[in-house]
């Protein structure tokens, strides 16, 4: 008996674990009604795309650039150089007692660049100079790299000081320039009256050293560095520094007090590039767009916003994603110092959705954040030599959404004559600053020299939309 009843119930565990099978691939359509079966589509549109000029980006970064490169694939001259504020210490204690220096005056004064890295030739021999601002940078002014430094100083003046450099000091011994811990700078000789007037005004007005301010306003409005001969080397700068140096009477030391350039104060990069003597950077009878930073050539894209609106939602569809990618042509000019590749892109719409600037602009001035709605970023994939934008569906439909909006409160007027560019994005190379977590906090205009061209202009890029329908 025990053994017939262990039996049954083996079977009915055999006919459980049947019924139970977690193979699930036909439950939805076994639950869904009849008429209300889901139904996808996977259709192809074209997209056009053109090189536009972009000659200038917000300032915003923490590195600041000196020096000159002619692009070979252009022979146009890249040229970049800056203005800088000098930081005070808060608190003012930035010198000893005047009567314990030795002859109350500085014993050495320098201006200093610190640099980790540069672009191109390290032997390319180059000739900077050095202006002081006679006018204060205005802090809640936003700066482009188109600044003019004209208004800053005075173009007429001499320079405080002119010199050749190259980006290695090769005036070194080789064990230092291989020593780890060498930090590379331009080493700037000015006028020992410079330090000595500093540390006679620290002791009539030591107010004047309490905050950068104080000091910006009333000691030292900054300098102008400028490249003024030479080509084939761009400096990337992490910091700028006034170095006064001065000897104690009690000893035969030498002491330094430095200002530095930094985020408290203003750093204000100006670039240069006439791209538009070259007409093929810009000729849209081409197979392919461009790229060029850190001011230059950025590419606009036309989606076929109206064909899939057409195509899709009149038809009472939903788009569930859609996906459009970027190919990157390999260069074949030959040069020894090959642009970098572009590594982030970020995509804003072209137009202007109010009065107070274009997306693309309004993006960098206001610190915004990619939201996947209107602003999209991709990494470069070295791999397939592509940049991917795998859903822009919601930047689809909040074009078209907002051109409906528009038309119901303008009953008769035309969209696309008021707003040309309702459909246009724009790519624009960018960096990305992260916090501790790794997470995105800011993005910022790419500062480097990079290019790269992207298979477009005559010929159409594919978009893939993925939409559905309940039959």
């Amino acid at each position: 008996m025990k053994r017939l009843k262990s039996i049954v119930l083996l079977f009915l565990g055999l006919v459980l674990t049947i019924a139970c099978d977690d193979n699930t691939g036909n439950l939805g359509n076994s639950i869904t009604p009849e008429n209300d079966k889901i139904t996808t589509k996977i259709s192809t549109y074209k997209a056009i795309s053109k090189s536009v000029l972009n000659d200038s980006v917000l300032g915003k970064t923490d590195k600041v650039y000196l020096g000159r490169f002619t692009d070979p694939q252009t022979g146009s001259m890249f040229e970049a150089d800056f203005m800088s504020q000098l930081n005070c210490v808060e608190g003012g204690n930035v010198f000893p007692p005047i009567d314990s220096i030795k002859g109350g005056i500085a014993s050495r004064t320098e201006l200093k660049l610190y640099y980790s890295s540069f672009f191109g030739d390290s032997t390319a021999t180059m000739k900077l100079e050095v202006f002081e601002l006679s006018e204060v940078l205005n802090e809640g002014q936003k700066h482009y790299t188109n600044v003019d430094p004209s208004l800053y100083y005075n173009e007429d003046a001499e320079p405080l000081v002119s010199m050749f450099f190259t980006p290695i000091d090769y005036t070194l011994d080789d064990d230092v320039l291989a020593d780890d811990n060498h930090y590379a700078n331009i080493n700037i000789p000015l006028p020992d009256s410079i330090g000595t007037n500093i540390i006679n005004l620290y002791e009539k007005h030591p107010e004047y050293f309490d905050n950068a301010s104080n000091f910006i306003e009333n000691i030292c409005k900054g300098y102008y560095i400028k490249c003024s001969q030479g080509d084939g080397t761009v400096l990337y700068i992490d910091q700028v520094a006034l170095c006064v140096y001065f000897d104690f009477l009690s000893s035969d030391s030498t002491y330094v007090t430095q200002f530095v350039g930094s985020q408290e104060v203003l750093q204000i990069n100006r670039f240069t590039t006439d791209y538009t003597k070259n007409n093929d950077l810009l000729d849209n009878t081409k197979d392919y767009t461009y790229l060029k930073t850190p001011a230059g050539i950025i590419t606009e894209v036309t989606l076929p916003i109206d064909e899939i609106a057409k195509d899709i939602l009149e038809r009472g569809d939903s788009i569930n994603s859609s996906k459009i990618v970027f190919t990157r042509y390999n260069e074949s000019y030959e040069t020894n110092y090959a642009f970098g590749t572009p590594q982030t892109l970020l995509m804003v719409p072209k137009k202007a959705y109010s009065e107070n600037g274009t997306d693309m602009i309004n993006f960098f001035e206001k610190n915004k954040l990619t939201d996947n709605i209107t602003s999209y970023h991709t990494t470069f994939d070295a791999k397939y030599n592509q940049y991917t934008f795998n859903n822009i569906a919601r930047l689809i439909t909040y074009c078209i959404n907002e051109r409906k909006a528009w038309e119901l409160q303008n009953d008769g007027k035309d969209y696309e004559k008021e707003h040309p560019d309702w459909n246009k994005v724009v790519l624009i190379p960018v960096t990305t600053i992260k916090d501790s977590n790794n997470s995105i906090v800011n993005f910022r205009h790419d500062f480097s020299l990079n290019s790269t061209r992207l298979v477009g202009g005559t010929q159409p890029i594919e978009m893939t939309v993925i939409s559905s329908s309940f039959n």
